[in-house]
């Protein structure tokens, strides 16, 4: 029997190490100001991002797996997507992310936010891990309208595929 809190707990230990590492997708300062409105107006189109984000990461994730294990069962696709599309990986990623990439303004509304910065995941409730989780795919549903999803992909790609080496990993053990 597969223990989902093992393979969670893998995947915050591998996105804590210090060799770890990994952006935000670059959005634009606009994209940003956009997301950071404080107005009913952006808080709808947020709820909508996130929506669009959310589905984005389960879609990117399903081919990145069969890509990576090609000779794996749908029972392992499926445990390891569950994690890997968890509020509580999407939080640990959201504060393991190089939020230093953006502007002083980003920054500033960001921590006001509780995104990239204070208590890790762990430690949180899960009303804050969700909201960081779902600030997280709101990012993900702008970046896609920005760029595209062959970016978002790559993307994804790049920041999920040592995570997904280690789940697989974990999950091979039990």
């Amino acid at each position: 029997m597969v223990q989902v809190h093992l393979l969670q707990r893998a995947i915050e230990t591998a996105i804590n190490k210090p060799e770890y590492t990994a952006s935000l997708p670059p959005l634009s300062e606009k994209t940003w100001m956009k997301i950071l409105e404080c107005t009913h107006q952006a808080r709808a189109e947020n709820d909508r991002l996130e929506f669009v984000g959310d589905a984005l990461m389960y879609a990117t994730l399903a081919p990145q797996l069969y890509a990576q294990y090609p000779n794996g069962t749908p029972h392992l696709y499926t445990c390891l997507r569950a994690v890997l599309h968890s509020n509580a990986t999407f939080s640990s990623l959201a504060e393991k992310l190089d939020i230093m990439a953006v502007s002083d303004r980003v920054l500033q509304a960001l921590t006001q936010r509780t995104f990239g910065e204070g208590a890790l995941a762990p430690s949180k409730t899960k009303p804050q891990v969700k909201t960081t989780a779902d600030m997280f795919e709101t990012i993900i549903g702008a970046y896609y309208l920005d760029n595209g999803f062959e970016a978002l992909y790559n993307w994804v790609e790049e920041i999920y595929s040592p995570l997904i080496k280690v789940v697989a990993e974990t999950f091979f053990v039990q």
